[in-house]
């Protein structure tokens, strides 16, 4: 992949993805400029991490398929991966993610967040992948949750707790990442000092890691907190590892839904207390 293939690659995500949607029923957030931009931004940042983790599949000279994948001390992460619906089914997205397990270990640690689509889920498996499903929560607080005093709204200067956090949750340090995530519009740093730290939107949690389940709690409800009252919020990527947030969105009257599943690789459950980011790990 070279940084002109990023517009192709953003209609191929947005066709397969909404291909998906169709198909089982499920919403579809609607195509906007800044989501455009948000996800060329995306992929432009891990062709510059990791260029030799991207892949376009090309057919007569236009991009029919992509993926990138990025390693951050030996850990391995799929970020995306998608193929035009008419071309699925022909190997092409087994062809590009065995092109992408070549940049790091098979046997080292490494995790997928995958969609509901069950060839995905059978595909990240008979790569090695373990399957733990999982939930997403939507929806308004229906029961009034209130923030946790100590946790503050952090920048770039609490990078350094970020990624002792991470060191300590999944081995590996994305300080690289999560400011990235900090430079788009939206996004915020939630910290417990010395405890754990949370990138959140004002209608979905981001990503979060945490020392211990009660800085875990503090920082979720945090989040859920600063919501815009009455507003939808979503938190995903919740399994049985989860059940910290589980219990707390519970608590707040969030509903859950199944969706797809996490998939580890050299670890016996996903790290917790943790909740990935669906493209960033």
């Amino acid at each position: 992949m070279t940084e002109s293939d990023a517009p192709s690659a953003v209609d191929v995500w947005c066709e397969a993805q909404g291909a998906m949607a169709t198909r089982f029923g499920l919403d579809h957030p609607e195509r906007t400029e800044a989501w455009d931009r948000r996800m060329a931004n995306r992929i432009c940042h891990f062709l510059g991490t990791d260029p030799v983790g991207s892949f376009v599949a090309e057919q007569r000279g236009s991009v029919i398929g992509f993926a990138q994948s990025f390693v951050r001390d030996g850990y391995w992460v799929l970020s995306l991966l998608a193929t035009l619906p008419g071309q699925q089914g022909k190997g092409i997205g087994r062809a590009l993610i065995e092109r992408t397990l070549d940049t790091a270990d098979r046997h080292g640690p490494g995790t997928i967040q995958s969609s509901r689509d069950p060839s995905a889920m059978a595909l990240y498996s008979a790569c090695g992948f373990s399957l733990h499903p999982a939930l997403f929560a939507e929806g308004p607080a229906r029961r009034p949750v209130v923030g946790e005093p100590a946790v503050r709204h952090g920048g770039g200067g609490d990078l350094a707790l970020v990624g002792e956090v991470d060191l300590a949750r999944r081995g590996s340090v994305r300080t690289v990442d999560i400011a990235h995530m900090l430079s788009e519009p939206g996004n915020r740093l939630l910290v417990l000092e010395g405890r754990g730290y949370a990138v959140a939107q004002a209608e979905r949690l981001v990503t979060l890691g945490a020392l211990d389940d009660q800085a875990a709690r503090a920082l979720l409800r945090t989040a859920l907190a600063e919501a815009r009252p009455g507003a939808p919020f979503e938190v995903g990527w919740l399994t049985s590892s989860q059940q910290w947030a589980i219990e707390t969105l519970v608590e707040a009257g969030l509903a859950f839904h199944p969706y797809g599943a996490v998939m580890v690789r050299g670890m016996s459950a996903p790290p917790s207390p943790y909740i990935p980011s669906g493209g960033f790990g």
